[in-house]
């Protein structure tokens, strides 16, 4: 626990990324471990969000899962919630952080990402993605990352992916 609130601590203060894997076998205390990590940083670094990522054996593989769930929860986005609140929660949210000329583009790939899609009328881009599985991926991989540094930019962000066997190439690639 202070190795793991340490590392945090250095990221934070150096601005830097650090990815952590941490392993043991079922039922040793690593989901204890998050819970205890993430009540620790909470008490000691103002501002911070944390992202968290759950893997589940039923939807193991889908394409970026693990990273799509984290992003609902840390969005405030709920499947039962019509299309257009969706979208103008996203839309909200990208305008907090993202600079101006990149808004759109996040905002359209993330949509897609969140399974909250904008139409592709005006969008050449979006609508090329559409009809080319490898573009669409690289767009929405694009468009998260680039959403996560701006967050980062405006204020700390824990990660966690837990359950990382039941989770997807794509996010762990992420």
């Amino acid at each position: 626990l202070a190795s793991l609130a340490r590392i945090f601590a250095e990221c934070a203060e150096e601005s830097i990324a650090q990815a952590v894997l941490v392993t043991a076998p079922a039922g040793m205390g690593k989901s204890r471990l998050v819970a205890e990590l993430l009540t620790l940083i909470k008490e000691r670094h103002e501002g911070v969000v944390c992202w968290i990522g759950r893997g589940d054996p039923l939807r193991g593989g889908s394409a970026f899962g693990l990273l799509r769930q984290a992003l609902q929860r840390a969005l405030g986005l709920s499947d039962g919630d019509p299309l257009a609140v969706r979208q103008d929660t996203l839309r909200a949210r990208v305008a907090r952080h993202v600079p101006e000329p990149e808004r759109r583009r996040v905002m359209e790939f993330l949509g897609e990402l969140l399974s909250t899609p904008f139409p592709d009328g005006d969008s050449a881009p979006l609508r090329a993605a559409r009809h080319e599985a490898t573009l669409m991926s690289e767009q929405m991989r694009r468009a998260a990352e680039d959403f996560l540094c701006a967050e980062c930019s405006a204020h700390p962000v824990l990660l966690v992916f837990e359950d990382l066997q039941w989770g997807d190439l794509p996010t762990v690639r992420f």
